[in-house]
């Protein structure tokens, strides 16, 4: 498991060193042209906690048409003009330059405005050049006190965008900060507003929990204020589920997310033990049917889809890999790329339900892996040194019983490499037994 960060350093005095030189740029050349320009958000926020700063953003007096003109002699992208919002590209780095707004699209020539109408009071922070960090709602208070607050009214920042509602827990998990009182009752008591979200944004604030240091307790936020049911319905089936001698006594509900909680920040690990098990829970259903049901309906792309199917569909709590037969054979059906995916989830098995000398076993197991995969072994039927078209010349016509034997001949070799030969192979297929037998 990751540790836990316990102290916090802050920088309150952020100077123009310490602004991304693109950013500083592009709020220099509008306020030149006489358009105030800020540096604003998130990026604020992580200068000040000194965490690294990826997105930088900008706010301005400037109208977008004025944003194109003052930027004509670069790439400027209109993909959130009707929103206010332009993407002004430098050294081919993407810098988002909205215009001073209330909600959405509507403009206000106000700084103040606009950064009333910012999610959380840890966000709604800019930085002017020669005057610092502005914080008109005690931002970096909450950022000393390790809170995310809603701006002024909860409620209110709620129904202008209720993505803020999974992005409030998701914040919580990434800083390991402690949302507020009054914000999680307004999350509670919106929590159905969710259902007007479109499903990629929802997918990419889940991402970022799930791949947070705090993936455990991001899920059960989501569960506690209501949004789970929103989101994730099969997954809450999960919870007051008890299977009886599994789990340690635990609910379904509850061991996925210990489980969650321990593995590596990987997407499709995290995914996996999600949805391992959930079909005990729907037993109407399969989990490949469920697991194919949640992940193309929050949008998320085919490969991890595919990725995740394969890393759910294998027994990994009883994965062999006793000997390098029964790992090649492994590698043979999960594919080189996921077969230390497994073994991650093997590990992560045995450590919640705290088997014996867990690591020493994982080590040496991960050693016998990279060994076999040095080899270079054959694990499918490409790598056979005899075709199908070696069988169709032999007389056997396309179909199920070319196939059939060129599965034989996989598990002839997967038993043991040195027999794929095709001399030795073509011998066993004439005798149709296998070479030395």
């Amino acid at each position: 498991m990751i540790k836990k960060e316990k102290n916090h350093k802050f920088n309150l005095k952020i100077k123009s060193k310490d602004i991304d030189p693109g950013a500083l740029f592009i709020i220099k050349r509008l306020n030149d042209s006489g358009y105030e320009s800020l540096v604003v958000g998130g990026c604020i926020r992580n200068l000040i906690m000194e965490k690294e700063a990826n997105d930088w953003d900008i706010t301005t007096k400037a109208a977008p048409e004025e944003i194109v003109e003052v930027f004509r002699d670069y790439k400027v992208v209109p993909v959130g003009k009707k929103f206010g919002t332009l993407t002004v590209v430098i050294n081919h780095i993407n810098y988002e330059v909205s215009t001073f707004k209330k909600i959405k699209s509507v403009p206000t020539p106000n700084l103040l405005e606009d950064l009333r109408h910012r999610d959380f009071t840890i966000n709604a922070l800019a930085w002017r050049e020669g005057k610092g960090v502005i914080d008109y709602f005690n931002g970096l208070g909450d950022i000393k006190q390790k809170i995310i607050k809603g701006v002024e009214d909860p409620v209110e920042r709620i129904k202008e965008d209720p993505l803020r509602m999974p992005r409030a827990i998701r914040l919580a998990c990434e800083l390991d900060f402690k949302i507020d009182k009054a914000t999680l009752r307004a999350i509670e008591e919106n929590s159905s507003l969710i259902k007007k979200v479109s499903q990629e944004r929802i997918r990419d604030e889940l991402i970022k929990i799930l791949l947070s240091n705090f993936p455990k307790r991001g899920i059960q936020l989501l569960h506690q204020l209501g949004l789970l049911k929103f989101i994730l319905s099969e997954i809450e089936s999960a919870v007051g589920f008890y299977d009886e001698g599994s789990y340690k006594g635990k609910d379904l509900f509850s061991y996925i997310l210990d489980m969650a909680d321990n593995l590596p920040q990987d997407l499709a690990l995290r995914l996996s033990i999600l949805l391992h098990d959930i079909e005990k829970s729907q037993p109407s259903h399969s989990k490949r049917e469920i697991t194919d049901r949640i992940l193309h309906r929050l949008r998320f792309k085919n490969s991890l889809i595919k990725k995740v199917n394969v890393l759910i569909r294998e027994d990994w709590q009883k994965a062999d890999f006793s000997s390098k037969k029964n790992i090649r054979q492994l590698i043979s059906r999960v594919g080189e790329e996921n077969i230390l995916s497994i073994l991650e989830l093997k590990k992560d098995y045995m450590m919640v339900n705290k088997s014996a000398d867990t690591l020493r076993q994982i080590e040496n197991i991960e050693k016998e892996i990279r060994k076999v995969l040095q080899e270079v072994p054959p694990l499918s039927l490409k790598d056979l040194a005899l075709t199908g078209q070696d069988l169709k010349d032999l007389g056997y016509p396309e179909g199920k019983k070319l196939g059939q034997v060129l599965e034989e001949l996989l598990n002839i070799v997967l038993e043991e490499p040195a027999l794929n030969q095709k001399k030795i192979l073509l011998a066993w297929v004439k005798s149709e037994r296998p070479p030395g037998r």
